[in-house]
């Protein structure tokens, strides 16, 4: 984000014209009007942004397995129009909606840069999942509401001293985020989401979940003791295709996870746990793992 304000600070005023704003991101510099009326959303990221700052989108991507928008944020769409995945969004019906402006990231979407910026201008992040703070910041930025970001930060941050605080009495237990797919396990690292989120927060993470990288993908129960941490937080991506640890469970392994040592099993949401990579989403996250520490038992 420095960088950024650094490359603003050196662009010509001139060089924005009277009726829009110069907004640096990871593909160049993109011309913005002062308050975007018809703005686009790429994954859900952005989605998630957009609507924590008290906007709507024209368009949105839905997440691949659903092919709807995620559930924690329905009800807070007006009508908007599918533009399909993520990974692939349909330029032709995002042409036809004439957005003032695209939001999405470089990693996925890069490629497609010449063909959004010729649609409308065009917001790209570096990355996603881990930049979600910086990322809002960035959008905040082109939507011209950076107040309300200003707020927003307010807000997680006191909500984050209070989880510190409730972990600190319940003598710091360590958390593992487990998702659950069709063909393998993840174990979620510093650089995801999640894994980003409770750092900022200060919550422990097992020994195995302290590095850096997005995930370890686990796809054998003989791997099952790898779910460490005294608290293990499970979601389960699209079950109804599948899910990988029902199987685990009726296999040999599955005491090993019930052992009196292991920790305290937790289901939690993966619409916005794992969907959600946005503002709104950490905040239902904060709500979900307060419950969950006070509902800990310290041996």
């Amino acid at each position: 984000m420095a960088r950024l304000l650094l490359l603003l600070l050196l662009i010509p005023l001139a060089a924005a014209g009277a009726d829009c704003r110069p907004v640096p991101h990871a593909m160049g510099v993109s011309c913005i009007a002062d308050q975007p009326q018809r703005i686009a959303v790429l994954d859900s990221g952005e989605l998630d942004v957009v609507l924590t700052l008290g906007l709507q989108p024209v368009a949105a991507t839905t997440p691949s397995h659903a092919g709807q928008f995620p559930v924690y944020l329905r009800d807070q769409l007006a009508p908007t129009v599918d533009l399909g995945v993520p990974q692939e969004p349909d330029m032709e019906r995002l042409a036809a909606l004439k957005p003032d402006l695209i939001l999405g990231s470089k990693l996925r979407h890069g490629r497609y840069y010449p063909i959004l910026s010729s649609i409308a201008p065009t917001v790209l992040s570096e990355r996603i999942g881990a930049s979600w703070a910086e990322n809002l910041q960035l959008f905040a930025w082109a939507l011209n509401q950076q107040d309300r970001a200003r707020r927003w930060q307010q807000q997680f941050e006191q909500r984050c001293a209070d989880i510190r605080q409730l972990a600190q009495q319940k003598q710091q237990p360590t958390v593992s985020v487990v998702r659950s797919m069709q063909s393998h396990i993840r174990l979620y690292l510093q650089d995801s989401f999640v894994g980003n989120l409770l750092q900022r927060c200060g919550i422990s993470r097992p020994l195995a979940q302290q590095a850096t990288g997005f995930a370890v993908r686990l796809r054998s129960p003989v791997a099952i003791k790898q779910l460490d941490g005294d608290i293990l937080l499970l979601s389960e991506y699209a079950v109804e295709r599948g899910s990988l640890i029902r199987r685990w469970q009726h296999s040999g392994f599955w005491s090993l996870l019930q052992a009196p040592a292991s920790g305290q099993l937790y289901s939690i949401e993966d619409s916005w746990w794992m969907l959600g990579i946005g503002p709104t989403a950490a905040l239902r996250i904060l709500d979900d793992i307060e419950q969950v520490l006070i509902s800990y038992d310290v041996d």
